[in-house]
């Protein structure tokens, strides 16, 4: 697949993701709550504000340079459109907020935070978490990469980025406990629904990088 087509797609998929997610906020009204005692536990981390922002950064650059397979890519991509329109039916049906800390913003991490509260007006939509399913999505689709085989603990490293996005949502006080599980949850369904709905149509699974790879040895020979 080539880059132009990755970017269009890449380009489409978080068009879709940001004017929905925006178009949600506007018109629901704050209802539930889930807040539990382990939230309250949990203590705040504004420094954390760069791992939750580094998901978008992450999920073009690993798509742009590590996902080589045209099925993969579609994979992933069309996963993240599936999860992206159940998270937010999922917030105009259970539409919850995260009543903000305050705090004076003194430290860049802590500006940071303080604008990305202005931007998410009022701490809504939180159930389930966005960016816990995306991160998971990524990682379930990357551990498939070839790449990812032969680079000794690049899978590893995915797995505690994901894991990191996870606990920066609870962290700086932007979604509950519940709201992760939530995300992950949605982050299997779509993944592994999206795999079986791709191999039903007839999409190829295979890796072109190694297909590749095969004909240069071929020719070799």
């Amino acid at each position: 697949m080539s880059r132009v087509i990755k970017v269009k797609y890449l380009l489409i998929a978080g068009l879709f993701t940001f004017i929905t997610y925006f178009a949600v906020q506007s018109y629901v009204v704050h209802e539930y709550t889930f807040m539990t005692e382990l939230d309250r536990l949990i203590p705040f981390m504004p420094e954390f504000v760069w791992i939750y922002h580094s998901i978008w950064f992450v999920i073009a650059a690993t798509m742009m340079l590590l996902v080589k397979s045209r099925f993969l890519f579609l994979n992933i991509i069309w996963a993240s459109l599936l999860a992206t329109a159940i998270v937010h039916i999922c917030y105009l049906l259970f539409p919850s907020f995260y009543p903000r800390p305050e705090f004076i913003a003194e430290t860049l991490s802590e500006r940071l935070l303080q604008v990305s509260y202005d931007v998410d007006k009022g701490g809504s939509n939180t159930f389930p978490s966005g960016h816990v399913a995306y991160a998971w999505l990524l990682y379930f689709g990357i551990v498939h990469s070839e790449i990812i085989k032969k680079i000794y603990g690049l899978r590893r490293l995915y797995l505690l980025w994901a894991i990191g996005i996870s606990i920066s949502t609870l962290v700086i006080k932007v979604h509950y406990v519940v709201d992760v599980f939530g995300g992950l949850a949605v982050a299997i369904l779509c993944f592994f629904l999206m795999k079986l709905i791709l191999k039903k149509i007839g999409v190829a699974e295979k890796n072109e990088e190694y297909n590749n790879q095969q004909k240069t040895i071929k020719k070799e020979v």
